[in-house]
């Protein structure tokens, strides 16, 4: 959603990786290069960033590369209401490197409960089955929160986490046994439920305990999407295998401009390359993925991170667009799914994109066309 609304001390610095990529240095030695984003109050929100530590530099306030820190040491994104995390009003670290263990979504404010005790959930542990950060390469993280309804201090709410790398894989933790706010519980925090905020980097730490390695600390961000509101999770990515619980790389896409036989999109690469294949995946507000349609990334920019068309244009000759389809069956063609991805889980009578006219476009309908392919 929109732009950032600013920084806070030292703004960002932009560097290019080998291949062109160019990604924000957010945490950098002992200074804080914070980006900002306000938005108007909501209960619900999905965020997916992708972030690495490059090759030689530290976790931080660790004194040797590729090791944890003993203590609390990385906010790595931070909701809030208003301007201020540190002083505990609504404030959710997503995820943060809290007690030397594990990541986890908490924050100050300890608004995450579970039998109305502060419960961190916990959402990758390193030497276990849902440690899924790489010091080799990049690493994703996603995250949908939606409050309790109708009331979101005593009503339990819904968390979705996912860590994501090629070397771990991918890893989902799902709860819905916690609240996710605690009302006007300390002198910072008022009884107004709602996020406002969100700092990228949230923190980290230096003058700790190894502060002569704080010059070697450095993370970088990329690929930041975030959506708020009502379905903010309904999204459309890309990933390298045709099962999206199989891909270890995964990308969300924007769709811009559709037309009968083809989809324009800015496409935020991740680890994707040119002329490779992948999966264009559409998930509803309720995190279900379609099935997997096969694309192949086309042409890429390491200005914009764009790669487009996404869907390729349907051939003159009317043969698959496809080198390798999943049919050849007469039948369907690129404006038919076009159709599916623009009308996704609506419902009425005379939708272009039910194709098997059960009265609701989703994931039957893309399984027809993918099935009868022209």
């Amino acid at each position: 959603m929109g732009n950032w609304s600013g920084v806070s001390g030292n703004a960002p610095i932009y560097e290019a990786e080998d291949g062109g990529n160019i990604a924000g240095r957010l945490v950098d030695g002992d200074v804080s290069r914070q980006l900002q984003i306000n938005f108007d109050p909501v209960q619900e929100i999905f965020l997916s960033y992708r972030i690495r530590i490059p090759e030689g530099y530290h976790f931080p306030n660790t004194s040797q590369p590729g090791t944890f820190a003993p203590d609390s040491a990385w906010k790595m994104a931070w909701i809030m209401d208003g301007s201020s995390g540190y002083r505990g009003d609504d404030d959710i670290c997503l995820p943060t490197w809290g007690n030397g263990t594990y990541f986890s979504l908490i924050g100050n404010d300890g608004g995450i409960k579970k039998d109305g005790v502060a419960n961190p959930l916990q959402v990758g542990r390193p030497g276990t089955e849902n440690h899924w950060f790489s010091f080799s390469d990049w690493n994703r993280f996603s995250v949908h929160m939606k409050a309790g309804n109708p009331d979101p201090i005593l009503d339990k709410g819904l968390i979705f986490a996912q860590g994501l790398s090629e070397e771990f894989g991918q890893k989902t933790i799902i709860a819905n046994d916690r609240t996710l706010f605690d009302g006007d519980d300390n002198v910072n925090d008022n009884a107004i439920s709602q996020w406002t905020r969100l700092n990228f980097s949230g923190w980290h730490r230096s003058g700790g305990v190894n502060a002569v390695y704080d010059h070697m600390t450095r993370g970088l961000y990329d690929d930041i999407y975030l959506a708020t509101g009502s379905n903010s999770q309904a999204r459309i990515e890309i990933g390298d295998a045709s099962v999206y619980s199989d891909s270890t790389k995964l990308t969300i896409i924007t769709p811009d401009n559709w037309s009968g036989t083809s989809i324009m999109a800015t496409v935020r690469e991740g680890g994707f390359s040119e002329g490779e294949q992948g999966y264009l995946f559409v998930v509803d507000s309720n995190n279900n993925p379609s099935v997997g349609y096969p694309i192949t990334f086309s042409s890429t920019s390491s200005e914009s991170d764009a790669a487009t068309p996404v869907v390729p244009e349907e051939p003159i000759d009317g043969s698959a667009p496809n080198p390798d389809p999943i049919s050849t069956t007469p039948g369907y063609s690129v404006s038919d799914f076009a159709n599916i991805l623009l009308e996704w889980m609506k419902s009425g009578t005379s939708l272009q994109g039910d194709v098997n006219k059960d009265g609701t476009v989703n994931s039957m309908d893309l399984g027809v066309i993918m099935s009868n392919w022209e």
